[in-house]
């Protein structure tokens, strides 16, 4: 500490209280007007490479342009109360302003002494957009967001034009209002929101907003609280619809997962998902399906048929599977589905049944058809690891030749041993 006049029994009685203070983001301890102490990141921010260098008086630091800052400061310490969210002005070593937000507490040591204890943080920023977007600003009316400033309590005082254009109400209808009313969180109070925002400086959360037709969107709002000598006096709210957003997120998080076509796993991804169910341990089934003559399909009927053919039957499959199965389109006609935590092989007959039965009439344009498919299976009693994924899979893929080949509903073999399953062939075939 500076000050070589400060009673020696002082200092230590402070130590203790300012070790821990110190290392908040901006600290200052300030005893009879002097700077004694102060912590790195404040003198950082001021720019002073020392605490040499230092001002010895606080009022030094306060801007001559704004002269209204050192009462600001005397209001901190006024009745020996301690004080929240003080925005006070403060001048760096090269002239830079900057706003802190301080809380105050006066440590009162004897009667002739006056020590203020200051922490707080940077809110330079958010000071300027406060200012920026005063209500009676061009930024506040032209504004490409949607602004709402409210009382402390959210009663809505001012919006500007967009947040108008946004919610289809007209200024008077919403002027009085609360804004919890058509901004919510969900299952979030507007006694717990509001807390939560108070105890931040800067807010933001995606909120559900409504029209004022009852439409809801999605919103991502910025809330400021506003503070005049440690009152607050106002909520400013900004917010942007980002619906869209959302729903593009949602379009890339579907093209990178799911085939475009039929709407079930792509292949890469559902590489990964045998992998990962290999790696498991557990017993689990794979099939191998292809559709037959499925070029003909094309050929006399068209793409468009073959196209819904596609998409139709992999709903019929899914509608055959339980929720835990995972079907994917391997590519072209091709399907894999991974069948996991699946405890004997008969099991796997009983699925690639409900599969067979499953695969009623197709209705394509007002016109019938009927598609017929191949399915080879794979068991794996105790599971596999994820090198031996591609082995079982190609096992699967000849069994399911073996069914094209000899006729048959379906060919099964357990990993790793020659055994099979088969039952009664379901003859179909395509008709228009």
């Amino acid at each position: 500490m500076k000050g070589a006049d400060i009673p020696e029994t002082s200092i230590k009685l402070l130590d203790q209280m300012t070790r821990f203070f110190k290392q908040a983001t901006y600290y200052l301890l300030i005893w009879n007007n002097r700077v004694v102490d102060i912590s790195p990141k404040l003198l950082d921010l001021l720019d002073y490479p020392s605490f040499a260098q230092f001002p010895d008086f606080f009022a030094e630091l306060i801007p001559k342009e704004h002269p209204k800052e050192f009462l600001v400061y005397h209001l901190l310490f006024a009745n020996q109360e301690h004080r929240e969210n003080y925005d006070l002005k403060l001048e760096g070593r090269h002239g830079r302003v900057v706003t802190i937000r301080f809380s105050a507490q006066q440590i009162c040591v004897d009667e002739h002494q006056s020590v203020g204890m200051l922490i707080g943080e940077d809110v330079t920023y958010q000071q300027k957009k406060l200012e920026d977007l005063s209500a009676d600003s061009s930024l506040f009316t032209f504004n490409p967001y949607s602004i709402a400033i409210t009382d402390p309590h959210g009663v809505i005082l001012k919006v500007n034009p967009k947040f108008l254009n946004k919610t289809h109400f007209e200024a008077e209808e919403v002027q009085g209002q609360n804004i919890f009313n058509i901004k919510t969180l969900p299952e979030c109070s507007k006694e717990e929101l509001l807390k939560d925002i108070l105890n931040h400086n800067d807010y933001r959360a995606e909120f559900l907003s409504y029209t004022r037709e009852g439409f809801q969107y999605d919103e991502d709002v910025y809330v400021i609280p506003v503070y005049k000598y440690g009152e607050l006096t106002s909520l400013l709210f900004i917010g942007e619809d980002i619906s869209t957003k959302k729903r593009l997120l949602m379009n890339l998080e579907q093209k990178a997962y799911y085939d475009d076509l039929t709407g079930y796993y792509r292949k890469d991804i559902g590489r990964s998902l045998l992998h990962e169910v290999c790696e498991s341990g557990d017993p689990f089934g794979l099939f191998f399906i292809d559709y037959r003559d499925f070029k003909g399909i094309n050929d006399r009927c068209g793409h468009h048929v073959g196209d819904e053919v596609l998409k139709l039957g992999a709903q019929f499959i899914k509608n055959a599977l339980r929720t835990q199965d995972i079907l994917i389109r391997w590519g072209g006609d091709e399907f894999i589905i991974i069948v996991p935590t699946l405890h004997e092989t008969r099991a796997m007959d009983v699925v690639a049944n409900k599969i067979r039965e499953a695969f009623i009439e197709m209705e394509i344009d007002d016109q019938v058809y009927l598609a017929d498919i191949d399915i080879g299976g794979c068991y794996c009693s105790s599971g596999a690891s994820a090198s031996y994924a591609l082995e079982v899979l190609k096992v699967a893929d000849a069994n399911m030749y073996m069914a094209k080949q000899g006729g048959l509903p379906f060919y099964i073999t357990e990993f790793g041993d020659g055994g099979q399953s088969q039952n009664s062939h379901l003859e179909m075939s395509i008709v228009k």
